[in-house]
């Protein structure tokens, strides 16, 4: 059959079959479809012949530029369209003509030891403070925190173990002492099931939302205007790793990034890291000034 008289419905089902079948995250796979419908309603609406042509792909992504889409959408949208055309359709798919848009590099917002102290001393409730204290002692990502059960925390091990991680991959992190007892005494309080954070129902996950509302509260409450969200607990916990001497291959399997250079990214944000460092030439130059005197 003519790729470019397949009914919608049936690429549809095909690209989500397809990442079912490579195990793609479910935020990933509900991310791709609804791009790819977007684009497709766009095809309709443009009186589009061949939609799946790659002159149409690049005329659908200027036009998303030209109204302003940031860098993220557009790179969202060029992933699933690329994987539909080259991996479902079998079609090919040119960097030429559809080259990948330049990353934009932002510094994420961060905040102070001391205010991460009175961002969790501002929270009422001990279950809020207790899951901003979690989020900035491990620096696991939102997602990670909400399906973070019970039983993945060892404390004789000290490790908490990440299921299903960013790119469906498990890792372990290590944590201090110190929060293993704070946790205890978060339990004996809630005595949560299933997972370390319920919803509203016991044996249920925290929402997202959820997670995010106390941040706000203490936010609101303090009159900080800084974004501050559970991801930036997370940059947090690398930076401020960074400047106590944290060396940076843990931070890179504590954090799950792939690249070791994705950790060093938080060095540019350390404000302290550069006043500990001893040039081994500074003990030598004295030795050498007295040499030269005599």
């Amino acid at each position: 059959m003519d790729v470019q008289k397949m009914p919608f419905e049936a690429v549809y089902q095909a690209f989500e079959e397809h990442m079912l079948l490579k195990n793609f995250a479910l935020a990933t796979r509900k991310t791709y479809l609804s791009n790819f419908r977007r684009y497709y309603q766009w095809t309709l609406e443009s009186e589009v012949d061949k939609p799946y042509d790659q002159d149409v792909v690049r005329r659908y992504l200027l036009y998303r530029v030209r109204k302003g889409a940031k860098w993220q959408t557009m790179n969202s949208i060029y992933s699933a369209m690329r994987k539909l055309f080259r991996e479902v359709l079998d079609l090919d798919w040119s960097l030429r003509k559809l080259p990948r848009p330049n990353k934009e590099r932002h510094l994420p917002e961060l905040i102070s030891r001391q205010e991460v102290m009175l961002l969790i001393k501002t929270c009422r409730h001990l279950k809020h403070q207790a899951m901003i204290v979690t989020l900035y002692a491990t620096g696991l990502r939102a997602g990670e925190l909400s399906r973070l059960k019970l039983d993945h925390i060892d404390a004789r091990r000290l490790q908490i173990r990440v299921v299903k991680g960013k790119g469906a991959k498990d890792r372990y992190v290590n944590v201090p002492e110190q929060l293993i007892v704070y946790l205890r005494q978060y339990y004996k309080a809630y005595r949560p099931v299933t997972y370390l954070f319920n919803g509203k129902r016991k044996g249920e996950p925290l929402s997202l939302s959820a997670m995010r509302w106390p941040l706000r509260q203490a936010k609101s409450e303090l009159g900080w205007t800084k974004k501050i969200s559970p991801h930036t607990l997370r940059h947090c916990y690398a930076t401020h790793h960074l400047e106590t001497g944290t060396d940076l291959v843990f931070l890179k399997q504590n954090m799950g990034h792939k690249h070791l250079k994705t950790t060093a990214r938080y060095i540019h944000l350390c404000k302290d890291r550069y006043q500990h460092i001893n040039h081994p030439i500074a003990e030598m130059i004295p030795h050498l000034m007295h040499r030269t005197m005599d």
